[in-house]
């Protein structure tokens, strides 16, 4: 049996990914550490771990019952997580349709036999990896992602890094989804 490291994800759209080009580069400049490519920049919203081909349409059925509408995170922090060694632009507050996106989606993969995280859910977007010191602290200009979809995506392990790529989308209510 083939498996796959899976996890779903937020995954920015061109225009957000420009802006996040933009303003993200110089943040993680800021701290000693391996940045985090921008074709990877993504919010992890559930990670699955290794699921075989056969269980996959499993955690399709579970992101099939999800029913949130659209919103947006706004990312107002820069913070550093010591156990993992990540450097990552935080969200202070979590926005209540995506609070009920991760735990419709933890709900769903449980009813599907997976193990969801039982952890309090944390937004973040990784700017640096392998960061032993960093200042926490708040963003001078915060960056507003607008969420209207959301993916399964599959990490690759190489010997540059991880590569992730967006295997299935799910639409959010709104805003066209």
């Amino acid at each position: 049996m083939t498996a796959e490291r899976l996890f779903f994800a937020l995954w920015p759209d061109d225009g957000l990914r420009h802006e996040l080009a933009q303003r993200l580069p110089p943040l993680a400049a800021a701290v000693s550490g391996r940045a985090q490519r921008p074709d990877q920049w993504h919010v992890t919203l559930e990670f699955l771990g290794d699921v075989t081909n056969e269980r996959q349409p499993a955690a399709w059925e579970a992101a099939d019952r999800v029913a949130v509408d659209a919103f947006d995170v706004v990312f107002d922090a820069l913070d550093h997580w010591r156990h993992p060694q990540v450097y990552c632009l935080a969200a202070t507050r979590t926005p209540a349709p995506l609070t009920q996106l991760v735990e419709q989606l933890r709900t769903g993969l449980a009813l599907m036999g997976f193990t969801p995280e039982t952890r309090s859910y944390r937004p973040h977007v990784t700017l640096a990896r392998k960061v032993r010191t960093a200042r926490p602290g708040p963003l001078r200009e915060p960056l507003r992602w607008p969420a209207d979809r959301f993916a399964l995506v599959r990490s690759v392990t190489e010997p540059a890094g991880s590569r992730y790529e967006p295997l299935r989308w799910w639409n959010l209510r709104g805003r066209g989804g």
